[in-house]
């Protein structure tokens, strides 16, 4: 079914619908810090670098979808990587 202009499935858009969401202004730089700690110990500060792919409107406020990277437990030296969703007040930007 096709709608027409102006519309919003058939009914007259008004000044008072709004946007559906308030989109965050997208960092300059999608490069940022993970910051960790309030899901490890409360004793380091742990951040991890990682890259912003994208964004969404949480519960709590918005989350960017981020991918990082961090040393594995075993002492080997390794890295891993995670994707996740992070709440934006756990991301600085680098």
């Amino acid at each position: 079914m096709e709608v027409p202009d102006g519309t919003r499935a058939g009914y007259p858009a008004v000044e008072s619908d709004g946007p559906g969401i308030d989109v965050p202004i997208v960092p300059k730089r999608a490069h940022v810090w993970v910051n960790l700690t309030e899901y490890r110990s409360k004793q380091q500060v742990l951040e991890y670098p990682g890259l912003i792919l994208g964004w969404r409107r949480g519960v709590k406020g918005w989350e960017a979808h981020v991918i990082w990277t961090s040393p594995l437990t075993d002492g080997s030296g390794r890295i891993t990587a995670h994707l996740a969703w992070i709440g934006a007040h756990q991301l600085r930007p680098v």
